[in-house]
């Protein structure tokens, strides 16, 4: 089983690509600057840069595309924007190799509940947002087939050492559910 790791608005980060090496097996990781490390200051300046750079709509697109290259059996780790783009392009991809898409916080996902889940996924929300009520979120979500979800008490970054709702107990925990996934996909 192979991973597919789809960031966030930060990209590829240091945190990001220490993440996906302890999973001990073959990873990708995917983001919206193609590799290329972004230094900014702040979560606002991250945000202009990803619609600027790539946007919603173009992260989908391209996530679509390495969907219908994979070649193995894999599993999708998504973050955020990522997981929002990856709910996205599961339902239009062609392949069968996609196993699973774990997605954290895809806050954006709010405004594609028309999609179905072609490919099992797994979101995973934080406690609280506050643009949108996650507990209505989750009952539309859950009333689909091939998705479960799953409301934290963690806020929306919690999973990414950069962020200031960053949680090491959490992180910790949800590691262990992304390695338990291995198992449970096979």
């Amino acid at each position: 089983m192979q991973y597919l790791v789809i960031s966030d608005i930060y990209g590829k980060t240091p945190c990001l690509q220490q993440l996906a090496k302890h999973f001990n097996a073959e990873n990708q990781i995917v983001d919206p600057y193609n590799g290329v490390h972004q230094a900014l200051e702040n979560e606002e300046e991250y945000y202009k840069l990803f619609i600027k750079h790539c946007g919603h709509d173009e992260y989908a697109a391209k996530l679509e595309e390495y969907f219908n290259k994979l070649s193995k059996p894999t599993i999708c780790i998504a973050f955020s924007a990522g997981a929002s783009a990856a709910w996205r392009a599961q339902a239009r991809t062609t392949t069968t190799h996609l196993k699973k898409v774990i997605a954290f916080y895809p806050t954006q996902i709010r405004n594609y509940l028309n999609i179905d889940a072609i490919h099992p996924c797994e979101f995973i929300f934080p406690g609280f947002e506050p643009h949108f009520n996650v507990d209505e979120l989750i009952t539309n979500l859950s009333a689909k087939n091939n998705v479960r979800c799953l409301k934290t008490l963690y806020l929306h970054g919690f999973m990414n050492q950069q962020s200031q709702n960053f949680s090491e107990y959490g992180y910790q925990y949800f590691y262990k559910v992304i390695k338990t996934a291995n198992s449970e996909a096979h």
